[in-house]
């Protein structure tokens, strides 16, 4: 697939088409069969996907590898039971 923006190895994308709906996280990238990292807009790149995929599907990344919601909302909730931890004594 020729890329429109930059795709990176642990971002999560989405591909979607008539009969495909695959969510998933890059775990492996390549370009002219050479493994890379990351890949930038009009690049032409092949990935590893989970099930059959059709020329027509579209892709979409739906966050990149970096840090995402989920591991702020973690990292707050750890910071408070920490502050808890120390107010009470316990550390």
């Amino acid at each position: 697939m020729v890329l429109t923006g930059d795709l990176s190895i642990g971002d999560n994308i989405r591909i979607r088409g008539a009969t495909t709906d695959i969510e998933m996280t890059v775990e492996s990238m390549q370009i002219n069969l050479e493994s890379v990292e990351s890949a930038g807009a009009g690049d032409d790149v092949g990935i590893k996907v989970p099930a059959r995929v059709r020329p027509n599907d579209r892709v979409i990344r739906v966050s990149s590898g970096g840090i995402n919601a989920d591991m702020i909302k973690y990292a707050a909730i750890a910071a408070i039971v920490a502050g808890a931890a120390y107010m009470l004594g316990w550390i």
